[in-house]
This record gives C-alpha cells, sequence and structure tokens, in this order.
C-alpha cells in the first residue's frame, strides 16, 4: 500500500476476474506516480459497472471517497454502467487529459491520442459502446476517466 489516503481491494471472487484485476493494478499504478490524481479519486462516491461483452466479464466499482472496492459482476444498484468490447474499455487508459483541467480532450498534434478519441466516439456511435447514467453522473466519469488515464 502506499501512503496516500485511498484503497483499492478487491472483493472476494473479483481476484478471479483478470480484468479488475488489471483495472485495479492500473489505478494503483496511476495514484503512485500521479499523486494529484488522489484528489480526483477522494472526490468519488458512487458504483460504476463495467461490462466486457465480448469477454463476458462484469465487474462493478464501489468509489466512497478515496476507497475503492471491486467486485466480480454486477453488485448493487450502479449509478453507470458501461458497456464495450475488452479493447475499447483498455482503451480508456489511453484517454489524453488537457494539462489544465485534466478534461478528456486531445491536443491536436497528439497523434495518438486523436486515434484513441476517435475509436471511443466510433464505437459509441455504432452503439458497441454504451454509457447508461453517465450523463446524470458527470462528475463521477470524469473523475473516473481522469485516474484510469495514464496520462495527465
Amino acid at each position: 500500500m502506499w501512503p496516500f489516503m485511498t484503497h483499492i481491494t478487491l472483493a472476494k471472487g473479483a481476484d478471479e476476474n483478470g480484468l479488475a484485476v488489471m483495472l485495479a493494478d492500473l489505478l494503483r499504478q496511476n495514484l503512485e506516480s500521479k499523486p494529484h490524481k488522489v484528489r480526483d479519486m477522494q472526490a468519488m462516491s458512487g458504483r460504476i459497472a463495467i461490462l466486457a461483452e465480448d469477454a463476458e466479464v462484469a465487474m462493478t466499482l464501489r468509489f466512497d471517497h478515496g476507497d475503492l472496492v471491486l467486485y466480480d459482476g454486477v453488485v448493487g444498484v450502479p449509478d453507470v454502467v458501461v458497456r464495450a468490447s475488452s479493447d475499447v474499455i483498455l482503451a480508456l487508459s489511453n484517454v489524453p487529459l488537457t494539462r489544465k483541467f485534466g478534461l478528456p480532450v486531445p491536443a491536436f498534434r497528439d497523434r495518438e491520442g486523436l486515434k484513441v478519441m476517435r475509436d471511443v466516439f466510433a464505437a459509441m456511435r455504432k452503439g458497441t459502446m454504451k454509457v447508461d447514467g453517465g450523463a446524470l453522473h458527470a462528475s463521477l466519469m470524469l473523475h473516473l476517466t481522469r485516474i484510469m488515464s495514464v496520462n495527465g
């Protein structure tokens, strides 16, 4: 564990969910390497279910102001449900963020970032990525994007 005021734990059974384990590791690494992201984690409260439909894998992230528990499957009533292919879900970790506000908007000279954003928006247009509840919980989704992204 690191000395920040956050805790990321896997609930019983989630240690067998490869996507949950990978996401927990990614978030730990991001928080360790970019301590300013801890504020985002501490601001988060709610449940986000993520379903990788192609891999038939689901998990729930329960945020409580710095504490995160990852569950295997959909647990409780999520505030937001993200449905996408596993490659689109993993691409979300490469979403570029603006420097000043940490918003998911790439600089036009960042070709890789533009490609990631195009791929995500294309998945949403095609219906292969759906976010239910994201508009009602925009702050939760913005903070998730910030802590998931290896950028910014």
